[in-house]
């Protein structure tokens, strides 16, 4: 059984978009789901369609299909691979498997959970379509359009016993696409832009661009001859192309501490200065230095990405032990130098030498050394004298 599909929306989200308020005991039908969905769908559209512009994104080649032996191509076939493409109407298709295409039908329709290769139709298989008249060579354009399919019908409870009750529903809509073939390349596809990328962010005014009148992107301008030999696949003159900046990256240079000198501070130190060498050491606010306890370290301005002066300060009372130097930025990013710094002890004063204890004074009662005192028998006579 073929597909129903459901009618395409081809319209743009211009307009102000209205979503569902919800309140207690409120009665939800399927009209007030159905506007909360197409409310984010259209506001994503419109975003898509602004902002990035429609074309192919990535992916979509057309290519040849070879035969089974691998001796030559198929006729009248070729290969969409997988790709992902934003449609006039900011819809995005994804093209999630290679399709075979025989460019002598219609095109063909995707739905959500088939295989890949070539889609059947056991209704429309066998037929084909009278490309051209002549002996010329047949020039066709394979492209594609967002398609939304129901899907996964199931059966309904009847609301009465009326014989038009209907007995199956559609449960599941799938973001599908349509291939198909153009006679003739879009005027939406001709003539891009002269102006350069840079150009555009110049300060200037720009309009809104106009909901496009065609809901086609265009893949690639295929050529063959009345035998369906294909002469020629050109995936670049008729293809809209958007920028994308998904392949884009890049990093960040990181910080590295080459040397610092000198690699020796005093203990009890003002305002010592070492200097620190490496890359990528400069940033906004200036980094931290730290050396530990008891030492503050001050970034002189003036700093480079490759030149750090530091302003050091030892307490007289600091720990003296090797200390790391470790430098913060303010992104998080930390470097430690590769040699420890060494810690000083602050210089003593040599100690004054003790003082040459003094003799004592001696007493009139003790003799001098060397005299004998005098003898009291004698005083005693010469006072009695």
């Amino acid at each position: 059984m073929k597909t129903m599909t459901k009618p395409e929306r081809e319209f743009c989200a211009d307009g102000l978009l209205e979503r569902p308020r919800y309140f207690p005991r409120q009665l939800i039908t399927p009209a007030e789901m159905t506007l909360e969905q197409n409310y984010f769908r259209d506001k994503m559209r419109r975003h898509n369609r602004l902002l990035h512009g429609w074309g192919v994104v990535c992916g979509a080649q057309v290519c040849l299909v070879p035969k089974p032996d691998k001796s030559d191509a198929e006729p009248w076939k070729v290969a969409v691979h997988p790709g992902y493409i934003l449609g006039p109407y900011g819809d995005e298709i994804v093209i999630d498997r290679e399709r075979v295409v025989d460019l002598r039908t219609e095109g063909l329709i995707s739905v959500c959970g088939e295989p890949g290769g070539e889609m059947a139709d056991p209704w429309c298989s066998d037929v084909f379509i009278r490309r051209q008249e002549g002996s010329g060579d047949i020039t066709l354009y394979v492209a594609v359009k967002y398609n939304e399919v129901p899907t996964r019908p199931v059966r309904v409870q009847p609301a009465s016993c009326g014989c038009g009750d209907t007995q199956c529903e559609f449960s599941r809509f799938c973001d599908g696409y349509e291939i198909g073939m153009l006679n003739d390349c879009p005027e939406s596809h001709k003539n891009p832009p002269a102006e350069s990328l840079q150009e555009l962010v110049l300060d200037k005014f720009t309009d809104c661009p106009e909901c496009p009148a065609d809901p086609w992107v265009v893949l690639a301008r295929v050529r063959l001859n009345r035998d369906g030999v294909i002469q020629e696949i050109d995936n670049c003159s008729c293809r809209r192309i958007v920028l994308s900046f998904s392949r884009f990256w890049f990093q960040c240079v990181g910080m590295t501490i080459g040397s610092v000198r000198p690699t020796e501070l005093t203990q009890g130190g003002r305002n010592q200065t070492l200097v620190i060498e490496g890359t990528n050491l400069l940033s906004t606010p200036l980094p931290t230095v730290s050396l530990g306890p008891g030492i503050t370290a001050n970034v002189k301005p003036g700093a480079t990405a490759s030149l750090l002066s530091v302003d050091v300060t030892v307490d007289d009372d600091a720990p003296i032990h090797p200390r790391d130097l470790r430098v913060t930025k303010p992104d998080c990013s930390t470097a430690v130098a590769a040699k420890p710094i060494i810690i000083k002890s602050l210089p003593r004063p040599a100690p004054a030498p003790a003082p040459t204890p003094q003799p004592a004074p001696q007493s009139e009662t003790q003799p001098r050394a060397g005299v004998k005192p005098p003898s009291r028998k004698a005083g005693a006579r010469k006072g009695e004298k």
